[in-house]
């Protein structure tokens, strides 16, 4: 008799589990108020995992919004009405320094993916100086790429003249039409530059290897009050990460048609160029936190005396290493 109610208890147990997992996958999925502030490579991986129907497979509905500008982003995080953003480190540090409840949880691109291309004939830092190079406008991330370009290559602002231009499209005009030697641009628009007769004198991603450039963020009421939820997103974007790079013949027209461009070769080459960019565990750039820290602090005096840890969180991002998500996910090593 006892082995026989034994049996019974753990009959109705299995039944009890099997019953609640079936309930789990037939349950609607949680609706995620989410946006995003950039129509370029940085934004693939959010892309792909939207049309290869990733976050449904974690039991998420989202549909993510554009909303141009870092700062709006931001306002739209403290102020409520967005869960979570995909958003510039900067922005989201400069209103945490000033009180706002904003967090990073996540990085998705730690580099900065510009490129000085210039026209025929300059070939060297010599050949530059004189010159003049457009970028989208002061205090911008074109015009963090012109400082470590210069940087790079032995020069200063006093022998090049940095000048401010607008957007990709509007400097990439000039370039073209010789009003300016030089732009700094990044794939896909480098490689459409390449097919006018310009080439890439410096490509940062190669001189600056850890840039505070995109990250994810959230508030900490959020994250605290929906910790699962914000664990199934980052599972969902490492997992879009993972898939877009292993299949290339999916990706990259899927990039083409969310960036709008004509020539598939183009998004090849910027594809291509994007593949070691993405961290595959969506790494936080720790040290990037706190160059903008630095940067900020010549106007806002309380950055000073404030570490990079306190702008992040990283408590689901150990949690998924700790229980082998990213070891799964990365598969067996060959």
């Amino acid at each position: 008799m006892k082995l026989l109610s034994l049996a019974l208890i753990l009959g109705a147990l299995a039944t009890t589990a099997q019953t609640q997992a079936q309930a789990q996958q037939n349950a609607p999925p949680v609706k995620v108020r989410m946006a995003y502030d950039g129509f370029s490579m940085t934004s693939a991986p959010l892309q792909y995992a939207v049309q290869q129907g990733i976050f449904k497979r974690f039991g998420l509905d989202i549909t993510p919004t554009f909303i141009e500008g870092g700062s709006m982003l931001t306002q739209a995080i403290v102020g409520g009405s967005l869960d979570i953003a995909q958003n510039g480190y900067t922005p989201a540090t400069a209103a945490a320094v000033q009180g706002a409840d904003i967090v990073i949880i996540a990085g998705i691109a730690n580099t900065l993916p510009y490129q000085l291309v210039v026209k025929t004939g300059i070939n060297s830092a010599a050949d530059l100086k004189g010159k003049t190079v457009g970028i989208s406008r002061y205090g911008s991330s074109t015009d963090a790429a012109a400082e470590f370009a210069l940087k790079h290559l032995g020069l200063t602002r006093r022998e090049v003249n940095v000048v401010q231009l607008g957007g990709a499209s509007t400097r990439m005009a000039a370039a073209i039409a010789g009003r300016v030697d030089g732009t700094f641009e990044q794939y896909p628009d480098t490689a459409e530059m390449t097919r006018h007769g310009f080439h890439v004198l410096v490509d940062l991603n190669d001189v600056v290897k850890d840039y505070p450039n995109t990250s994810f963020v959230t508030s900490r009421a959020f994250l605290k009050k929906n910790p699962d939820i914000v664990k199934k997103f980052l599972m969902a974007m490492a997992t879009a990460v993972r898939e877009l790079k292993a299949n290339p013949d999916i990706a990259i027209p899927l990039i083409q048609k969310f960036l709008s461009v004509k020539d598939i070769e183009n998004v090849r080459t910027a594809y291509n160029s994007y593949l070691k960019a993405y961290p595959d565990k969506l790494e936080i750039s720790a040290s990037g936190i706190t160059s903008v820290l630095e940067s900020l602090a010549a106007k806002e005096p309380k950055a000073k005396t404030m570490k990079a840890e306190q702008f992040f969180d990283t408590t689901t991002l150990d949690g998924l290493e700790r229980e082998g998500f990213f070891a799964k996910l990365a598969g067996p090593r060959s």
